[in-house]
């Protein structure tokens, strides 16, 4: 009797054990799942990081441009210097200016070389003036490629369209969005073509300087005042002398005239005289 009693107390405690550890295994496992979860939200990244991520898995692209004013002793070997330093470097000048005591070039320096010529030719002479800036333009540039290879895949598409067409509406159709996309190509890729130069060729506006030159102040001798004496005196002697001429030229052909004009009018002749006396005799 002791032994079947104690039996069914045993019996009794181990299921009660064992719904115990079930409900404790289950409510374990319930708070794993719900705490789970909430890591994994937490995991989740927003969107606004999308840029940052972009930024972080595609090459930049930089457009580099400097100002540099150089003043050197001679600009003839200054120039040759730099066509030296152009041919070693593979760069070439947009644009140049010749002036009476500088030149001033725009080069075009492939990146990758920027530095190491910008460093060589900052020893042609004295830096009077310099300045650089960088401008970051990825997404400018992904932006324009992803827009280029996006049109040129949809006029392929239309391409295939035109060979499949079955009428003339649908040939002209097609035709014309061929051209409307092409149109959209030439202007995209032409913005592309030039976001690329600026990007693979560094920009330079170079002035070289020539010497200063100064004019020392120099206290006249009287030797020097004689001469200046000499010469006024010369300049006065031609103005009298260019008077006189004009004298002789215009004057004396402007009294003859005068004379004749009175002798008509006053004189012998007096056409004025008899005139007026036609009038008198009238009245």
């Amino acid at each position: 009797m002791f032994n079947k009693t104690t039996l069914i107390i045993f019996l009794l405690f181990t299921i009660l054990i064992g719904c115990s550890k079930k409900s404790t295994d289950y409510i374990a496992a319930s708070q794993s799942k719900s705490q789970s979860i909430q890591i994994s939200d937490d995991k989740i990244e927003p969107i606004d990081n999308h840029n940052q991520f972009f930024q972080e898995t595609t090459a930049h692209k930089l457009i580099t441009s400097s100002d540099l004013k150089i003043r050197i002793e001679n600009l003839e070997d200054g120039v040759n210097k730099l066509n030296e330093l152009m041919q070693k470097y593979n760069t070439y000048a947009s644009s140049k200016n010749i002036s009476e005591n500088s030149r001033r070039y725009i080069l075009k320096v492939p990146t990758d070389k920027y530095n190491f010529f910008i460093n060589e030719l900052m020893k042609f002479g004295e830096i009077t003036d310099y300045s650089e800036m960088t401008e970051d333009v990825t997404m400018k540039y992904y932006d324009l490629e992803s827009r280029l290879n996006t049109k040129k895949e949809l006029i392929k598409t239309y391409q295939n369209y035109l060979s499949k067409a079955k009428n003339i509406e649908e040939i002209l159709s097609v035709e014309s969005k061929i051209a409307e996309l092409q149109s959209e190509i030439d202007n995209v890729g032409g913005q592309f073509r030039v976001l690329n130069n600026l990007i693979d060729y560094a920009t330079i506006r170079l002035d070289f300087l020539g010497p200063i030159s100064i004019t020392n102040y120099k206290k006249d001798t009287i030797i020097d005042k004689i001469k200046k004496l000499m010469t006024g005196f010369g300049d006065y002697i031609s103005t009298i002398i260019i008077i006189l001429l004009a004298i002789i030229v215009y004057g004396i052909p402007a009294i003859v005239i005068l004379l004749l004009l009175y002798w008509i009018l006053f004189g012998k002749i007096g056409l004025v005289k008899k005139v007026y006396e036609l009038v008198a005799e009238k009245k």
